[in-house]
């Protein structure tokens, strides 16, 4: 897990990652603000904390790249609250966004997907254990989840009513990037040009 620390280095703050050694990512995050969301969500693997280390120093865009195929909804809600409120405006960009990784996608405030990206939606899944009692309890659980994710998709630009993305989700949704740009759950494929624009 990657840990910001802040230091002061003359008259400016630098954001540090406590590792062994600094690698690709880590140069990305501190000089372009640069974050990226690899593999299933979870606490451990969740950059969130890094935005909030971002936004500290400035209130310049940070752009998130995600490649998943989702996770953990409740460190999902987490990081997407975060998101919300600092005021770094955050930029996603998609490669492979399923599941909870597209609620994240959609919640950018600039939301870019790549030429061959896929993006998937449906519903959420546990395993149920315990007795009948306890099978209710999850089962409540789940439809909350399940509201919960209709809910925050319309919040974020969804062109769909909460009746039919509940039908759409009922089993897995694959879109294109055109379709899931027509869908509402992003803004436009990322070109060449615009990628030059945040390296120069």
């Amino acid at each position: 897990m990657l840990y910001p620390r802040v230091d002061r280095v003359g008259e400016r703050d630098i954001l540090v990652a406590d590792y062994e050694m600094v690698g690709f990512k880590e140069h990305m995050t501190q000089k372009y603000r640069t974050l990226y969301l690899d593999g299933v969500i979870s606490g451990d693997s969740s950059p969130r904390q890094l935005l909030g280390a971002l936004d500290t120093l400035s209130h310049d865009p940070i752009k998130l790249f995600i490649t998943s195929p989702g996770g953990d909804l409740d460190t999902t809600f987490l990081f997407y609250d975060v998101m919300k409120r600092i005021q770094s405006p955050v930029i996603t960009i998609g490669d492979y966004c399923a599941s909870a990784a597209a609620i994240l996608l959609a919640a950018g405030s600039k939301r870019y997907l790549s030429p061959h990206a896929k993006v998937m939606l449906h519903l959420p899944a546990g395993q149920m254990g315990g007795d009948a009692r306890d099978w209710d309890i999850q089962h409540k659980q789940m439809e909350k989840y399940r509201n919960k994710i209709v809910d925050i998709l319309i919040e974020c630009g969804a062109r769909k009513s909460k009746k039919e993305i509940l039908n759409d989700i009922d089993r897995d949704y694959w879109m294109e990037p055109e379709e899931a740009i027509e869908y509402g759950l992003a803004d436009e494929v990322l070109t060449a040009e615009t990628w030059g624009g945040w390296i120069e």
